[in-house]
């Protein structure tokens, strides 16, 4: 428990030192405040109305997207700095550590991703979608995370793959302008799953459970993969 304040407490003044960082996690707050107060005003003067899913599923990849870009980036600085070595002989573990790391920025979606879809969303989705849709991207968060660490090299190498692993954000645009079932290609990809929850036609609940289902099991093994590679890269 004491490696994870001294964790906690070094997150804050490493947050608070680079702006970059600080930009990640008060990104999301920011974002929900343009689609509360924003969008409405932009949606009536350009009549975007016709694309309220398609706004409100982009808009809220972007929120795992700037949490899992700042775990990341802290994880490759401590593995620079040697300190993934240090934790590793604690008793918090190597184990211990990566899930702190993963924990962080999923819980932090989870809430940004709670005020978004009750707050400022466009669109309501019933509860099982908000469930599942919640629960997807509390995982994307960590994968996006894992992604930089497991295979950049550094803290450069994961500045210019957090600009190619930003299109993922791009794939609701797939799903609505792609008609089916070509638009299911885009499936290997987690940021799919929670989008189609947004963009399928009518209310249905085994189709809802089916994506919802399938969605967690692509998200779970990304996770799985990717954090065996770089408990691998680590040793």
């Amino acid at each position: 428990m004491k490696s994870v304040f001294h964790l906690i407490k070094g997150d804050m003044k490493q947050i608070y030192r680079d702006p970059m960082l600080l930009i990640s996690l008060v990104g999301p707050f920011l974002l929900i405040l343009l689609v509360r107060f924003i969008l409405p005003f932009a949606t009536a003067q350009f009549a975007l109305g016709a694309y309220h899913e398609l706004l409100a599923s982009f808009f809220i990849l972007l929120i795992p997207l700037l949490l899992g870009i700042m775990a990341g980036f802290i994880m490759l600085d401590e593995r620079d700095d040697k300190m993934i070595d240090y934790f590793a002989v604690t008793p918090l573990s190597k184990q211990g550590y990566l899930l702190y790391r993963l924990l962080l920025p999923g819980v932090l979606t989870v809430l940004y991703g709670y005020i978004y879809l009750e707050w400022a969303s466009p669109v309501s989705l019933p509860i099982l979608d908000k469930l599942l849709v919640t629960v997807m991207l509390a995982m994307e968060a960590p994968i996006i995370c894992l992604f930089l660490v497991a295979i950049a090299a550094n803290k450069i190498e994961g500045l210019a793959l957090s600009k190619g692993v930003g299109l993922v954000v791009f794939v609701p645009f797939i799903i609505y302008f792609v008609s089916e079932p070509w638009n299911w290609a885009g499936g290997i990809l987690p940021t799919f799953w929670p989008a189609k929850l947004f963009l399928i036609e009518g209310v249905h609940l085994m189709t809802s459970l089916f994506i919802g289902g399938l969605g967690a099991g692509i998200h779970i093994f990304y996770i799985f993969q990717l954090s065996k590679r770089f408990l691998r890269k680590t040793d």
